[in-house]
């Protein structure tokens, strides 16, 4: 195991610090973060040093937090790029100024407001992070102000348009079909779906566990908890269960005809006749494009179907609390945030039921005393 000690400002020259830990995972990542923490509290170089030996060090921070790798990579990216603009200035020379220029740089080579609110975002972490270790007194990135992003709600396909894409999909792909099916039926992410395992789905009681997530990453696959470390379990109805049903017909098929047989941990849905790995993510995207664009919905991403579960259940009447169960929220605030029109529109109804309910009875107006 071994952490950054960051570069060097006298000498430009990077570092690391090595020890050999035995045990866990677990174990090895909190002995990484207590050798980063003893790294930084005795760098001579923390006052002096540069907004790039800061960034290494947070980058070695996040691995041993055991933060995703997805979120590592996105990390890796949005850190080279400070770096390579303005990463050799001393860190305590850094102002609010400087990081307003640098995203007013970020637009000007094309950028989107949003993309550069992710820049914004990573800095502020990483700057928060340089004041908890006692870098620097206070964070310039909380004076700063990144572009705003225009406010929008997430796009949602409507009932008819779904059913396009689903009978699109049968006849061009049914192991996509019955994927998709399942996404807009629960709600469940991308990865999720990849990473279900036929030992996750219980057809008799009609559940299903969302224990795992799928990610892509250069050359491989994460396979990891679900967002937010929650296992969910949530129910499944019969026309969802009819159709897992086929899947693992089809599913026992493949394998018996390359001579194995489908186990409980085998995955939902696989890119292997003996589903012994999962359908990565960015192939699933791949194959839901060619089915979009048969079903001439180009607008339509994968994500959407999320979207159109999550509508239906609120512009139904289902509660805040169990739409964010079903769709994994860590809380309502969440759904809150994020469905706000349809739950705007809710308020509406309820306005409109309560006045409909006293209309026979409107109390006449109240006469004027001389």
């Amino acid at each position: 195991m071994s952490v950054s000690t960051g570069r060097d400002p006298r000498t430009g020259h990077y570092g690391q610090v090595s020890k050999t830990v035995h045990g866990s995972k677990a174990t090895a990542n909190q002995a990484a973060a207590e050798l980063l923490t003893e790294v930084t509290r005795n760098s001579g170089s923390a006052a002096t040093g540069s907004v790039g030996h800061l960034l290494d060090a947070f980058l070695d921070h996040a691995r041993a937090r055991g933060l995703a790798p997805k979120t590592i990579l996105g990390y890796g990216l949005l850190a080279k790029q400070a770096k390579a603009d303005f990463g050799g200035i001393e860190l305590r020379k850094l102002t609010a100024a400087s990081l307003d220029s640098y995203y007013r740089r970020l637009m000007l080579r094309g950028l989107s407001p949003t993309t550069v609110g992710h820049h914004h975002a990573f800095l502020r972490s990483a700057l928060r992070q340089a004041v908890r270790w006692g870098w620097i007194v206070r964070s310039p990135a909380d004076s700063a102000t990144p572009p705003r992003s225009a406010a929008t709600e997430p796009a949602a396909p409507s009932v008819e348009e779904v059913r396009r894409l689903l009978a699109a999909a049968e006849s061009y792909n049914p192991y996509l079909a019955s994927m998709l099916w399942v996404a807009a039926s629960t709600g469940m992410r991308r990865g999720e779906l990849c990473g279900l395992r036929w030992s996750d789905t219980d057809l008799a009681e009609g559940t299903m566990t969302v224990r795992t997530s799928v990610s892509d990453l250069p050359g491989r696959i994460q396979v990891q908890p679900a967002k937010s470390r929650r296992v969910r379990r949530i129910a499944i109805d019969p026309g969802t269960v009819m159709v897992l049903e086929r899947q693992r017909h089809a599913a026992a098929e493949r394998c018996r005809a390359v001579g194995v047989h489908l186990g409980d941990s085998a995955y939902v849905w696989s890119q292997d006749a003996d589903h012994g790995s999962p359908w990565r993510p960015d192939r699933v995207t791949h194959s839901f494009e060619r089915v979009r664009d048969r079903a001439n919905l180009p607008e339509v991403r994968f994500r959407h179907l999320r979207h159109f579960a999550a509508t239906m259940m609120l512009s139904s009447g289902i509660d805040v609390r169990t739409a964010a169960g079903r769709l994994g929220h860590a809380d309502s605030s969440a759904t809150l945030r994020t469905y706000a029109r349809v739950l705007e529109q809710r308020d509406r109804d309820a306005a409109a039921l309560l006045g409909a309910l006293l209309e026979d009875g409107t109390p006449a107006a109240p006469s004027m005393r001389s």
